[in-house]
């Protein structure tokens, strides 16, 4: 009986020091941050007004750092004045900037401001806007691209036939993407059903 007490004092003495010795588990991670959707603007609403002067300011690197930000800021004000500068800022550095940041911008009302700026009376802005048009990938204005390839300006022509390639080629790669796609369907679907045979 004495040994049997002593076993038991034994075990029980054993299990506390294994639980006294037992490495105590990490705690969770903390949550990650949440995320945001939206950067927040830096600037109210009242300071916001005086970016939207400055994009009418004498100065065209001021002008075009003002439609930057209002850009990036989401501002409602941006597309209305950045359509604005490409059709009648008097500089056309600032004309072909907006051109290029317009490009990343797939909507239909950049895509028509855009064929419209294929009017402007700078050849190098005409260029600039055909590779934002190439850029942008919109098919429906290939018709405009068309007529700009009969501009009076050689490079305007050349840029047009180029922007017509690229825009033929994307077309023929999204066909054959599908195509390859609708093969990979048939397989697929081939091979489930010989499966349940």
């Amino acid at each position: 009986m004495k040994y049997l007490i002593s076993f038991v004092i034994f075990i029980v003495a054993g299990f506390f020091a294994f639980r006294q010795m037992r490495p105590k588990p990490l705690p969770p991670p903390p949550p990650p941050p949440p995320i945001l959707q939206e950067p927040l603007p830096v600037i109210n609403e009242e300071e916001q007004q005086k970016i939207i002067k400055s994009a009418n300011d004498s100065d065209p690197a001021v002008r075009w750092e003002a439609l930057l930000l209002l850009d990036k800021m989401r501002s409602p004000q941006a597309y209305p004045l950045l359509f604005e500068k490409l059709r009648k800022d008097q500089e056309a550095q600032v004309r072909i900037k907006v051109a290029k940041l317009l490009a990343a911008r797939n909507t239909q009302d950049v895509a028509q401001n855009l064929v419209w700026a294929l009017r402007d009376r700078e050849a190098e802005v005409r260029i600039a806007v055909l590779q934002s048009l190439d850029q942008l990938g919109n098919y429906a204005t290939a018709s405009a691209i068309t007529e700009a390839s009969r501009d009076p300006d050689e490079s305007v022509r050349v840029q047009a036939l180029k922007t017509l390639n690229s825009l033929q080629d994307k077309r023929a790669a999204e066909i054959e993407l599908a195509r390859q796609k609708h093969e990979e369907e048939i397989r697929r679907r081939q091979a489930e059903a010989a499966k349940k045979r």
